[in-house]
């Protein structure tokens, strides 16, 4: 079933964040946070995709993730400082992981290469804790606050994206490559960024998306509190959905029988 999701943080260092740690989660990698004077050895096996997109005049050596992490913190200098944006959104599970992946290329190209900035991206698997069957692939995507020349990141940062209006432009900028993906795969599968209600879908609750703590205490078969109420929604909309199709039924029959 297609879903759609985007979320956009902040990584600053004020709130206890770390781009170097943020990037050794996403990709499974180990990383040295060289302004902590920390070493990052989490693993992951669940990583299907991890790539570095750059501008083509960024230095040659920014396509090494430990040297790009390294430079994202030495361009940074204030101890509160706001180092990346971090976004992270669903993929379509009905199709394969190269359209993911041109999905993920697409977004990133149009929305920050273009404007001569890098991303750090990681595409994981997912595990559906409903259908251990199904995944629900998702991506993670780290966009330096500074645009990258020939000799490195630039001493003025990128404000422009600071206007609250791209938040909107990147959740309409997410559903739009997806749909693009599924008319060329031709599913008949289409998203929006929209809430339900001014889509005009009526009688069906937005799903509950599960933060990565409750996630992996599911996972692990402990029930959390959103796992329980993300359950509720779903047997609603299913029954929801089984009672619209035993009413189409019932109109069709009465169609055919005038």
């Amino acid at each position: 079933m297609a879903n759609y999701y985007l979320d956009v943080k902040n990584v600053s260092r004020g709130k206890g964040r770390s781009v170097t740690k943020l990037a050794n989660y996403i990709s499974g990698r180990t990383l040295c946070d060289g302004y902590k004077g920390v070493t990052y050895y989490r693993h992951r096996q669940d990583v299907l995709y991890h790539d570095i997109f750059q501008p083509a005049a960024a230095p040659p050596d920014f396509r090494d993730l430990q040297r790009l992490c390294n430079e994202i913190d030495k361009a940074e200098v204030r101890r509160d400082a706001r180092t990346a944006r971090e976004f992270k959104g669903s993929l379509p599970n009905e199709l394969p992981l190269q359209e993911q992946i041109w999905i993920v290329s697409e977004f990133i190209h149009t929305n920050f290469v273009d404007q001569r900035l890098c991303a750090i991206a990681a595409i994981h698997e997912g595990k559906n804790i409903d259908d251990p069957s199904r995944n629900n692939p998702h991506v993670h995507i780290i966009v330096p606050t500074r645009p990258v020349g020939p000799d490195g990141f630039c001493l003025k940062k990128d404000r422009e994206h600071d206007k609250r209006e791209y938040i909107n432009i990147w959740r309409e900028q997410w559903a739009c490559v997806q749909n693009r993906a599924y008319e060329r795969s031709g599913l008949d599968i289409r998203v929006s960024h929209e809430c339900l209600e001014v889509q005009g879908v009526h009688g069906r609750e937005p799903t509950v998306y599960l933060r990565l703590a409750d996630w992996q205490r599911e996972k692990r078969g402990e029930r959390t509190r959103a796992g329980d109420l993300k359950r509720k929604v779903d047997a609603r909309n299913k029954a929801r959905a089984l009672q619209r199709q035993v009413e189409r039924e019932r109109i069709r029959e009465m169609e055919l029988s005038r």
